[in-house]
């Protein structure tokens, strides 16, 4: 008997390590619409940025005794070099103007500068991977990013191709969330026998809409491919517009902490999307789970190139992914997800989930059962001496 199986969805359910959709957050999150007294500024005026820094020192200092009041920034006028970098700009510039006009106030000059660069293995799903193995992993990435299609069948491989499917699965789907985003592997297998055993007679790739899930493929007919890679353009343009605006001189701390504030803002927890659990659906649709919250912070700092991680967990015995940090005394968790549902990012509320000791995690209940563990052990948010 011959089936073809949606394999990659049945071996992510199956491994428990990564049984993350459902995520564990306070249902009434906050609107990012809070009424603030304004300063309508350029960040890269000087003029405006001396009124900004007048304006901080007529109230409250780090640390905060207080809410301080955040002014309102607009990005400077720009001829577009094209039509997706407009599109670009339409999804996420409100979101870069408010995290900005909150870094104005909120960056803390105690933090170091010292930054450590991005791992892509800081997880070590790559280690885990044979020689052979790893070559295969980087000729599906190569392919991937190219749109190109990738099948291999089970006279290329030695062994039981059954094993290279699961090996390369993970690290495709954690390492790579921009990929993950539009592109999957499936297999044809055949089953038989009394003990249902399976053979894998090869592996190929499936291309989906990202703003659906893997469903809706361009092998079935419902998108095209040139809709995917539209996608897959229009996501990277929103990243690296993202990581350009990020102001010059920054603590590392305050790099983390620039790149969380543009996801709190953009990002919204709602798991009623298909696309939910993707960057993608995160950064570009503007909903997500924990799982699209923690793929578009780590796919912000890779292209940043600041060191970043992921941390599971089960908090009241379900499953959430958070991310994991690095500053120059230790590594630190933070998790996007809960703090969006706290508050917004220059609240006092927000930050007891953004950079924070193992310790602190354990004790708000996120209980962690895998990923990086934190080495830090206390760093002082701008409420805090």
């Amino acid at each position: 008997m011959k089936k073809l199986l949606n394999l990659f969805q049945w071996c992510i359910a199956g491994m428990a390590i990564f049984s993350l959709n459902a995520c564990i957050i306070d249902s009434n999150l906050p609107q990012n619409n809070n009424d603030h007294q304004t300063h309508h500024s350029d960040p890269r005026h000087p003029d405006d940025q001396d009124q900004q820094e007048q304006n901080q020192q007529q109230q409250d200092s780090i640390p905060f005794s207080k809410t301080p009041v955040i002014p309102e920034m607009s990005l400077p006028q720009e001829a577009f070099v094209d039509e997706l970098e407009e599109e670009a700009s339409a999804i996420i510039d409100a979101s870069i103007e408010k995290a900005l006009a909150y870094v104005s106030v909120m960056k803390d000059a105690r933090h170091s500068t010292m930054a450590f660069p991005y791992d892509e293995d800081a997880n070590g799903f790559l280690d885990a991977l044979s020689q052979e193995e790893l070559e295969i992993y980087d000729k599906i990435v190569a392919a991937a990013k190219k749109g190109e299609p990738f099948l291999m069948d089970e006279t290329e491989y030695d062994g039981e191709l059954k094993d290279v499917f699961f090996a390369v699965s993970t690290p495709l789907n954690q390492l790579e969330p921009a990929i993950e985003s539009y592109f999957t592997l499936d297999a044809s297998v055949t089953i038989s026998g009394e003990d249902y055993v399976s053979h894998y007679k090869n592996i190929f790739s499936i291309y989906y809409d990202p703003y659906q899930d893997a469903n809706v493929t361009v092998a079935k007919g419902n998108v095209t491919q040139e809709e995917v890679m539209h996608g897959v353009y229009l996501l990277d343009r929103v990243v690296k517009r993202i990581v350009r605006f990020m102001p010059v001189g920054l603590s590392t701390y305050d790099q983390y902490y620039y790149l969380a504030a543009v996801i709190s803002e953009q990002v919204t927890y709602d798991k009623s999307p298909k696309n939910c659990y993707t960057a993608f659906g995160a950064l570009i649709t503007g909903k997500a789970v924990c799982e699209g919250y923690a793929a578009a912070f780590q796919l912000l700092c890779r292209e940043a190139g600041l060191w970043s991680a992921y941390r599971y967990g089960q908090p009241r015995g379900q499953g959430h992914v958070w991310n994991m940090i690095k500053l120059d005394d230790g590594i630190y968790n933070v998790d996007v997800t809960w703090a969006d549902g706290s508050g917004l990012p220059y609240e006092i509320d927000w930050y007891d989930s953004f950079i924070k000791s193992d310790e602190v995690f354990e004790d708000d209940g996120h209980n962690a059962t895998s990923g990086v563990e934190g080495t830090g052990n206390y760093t002082p948010s701008p409420y805090e001496e």
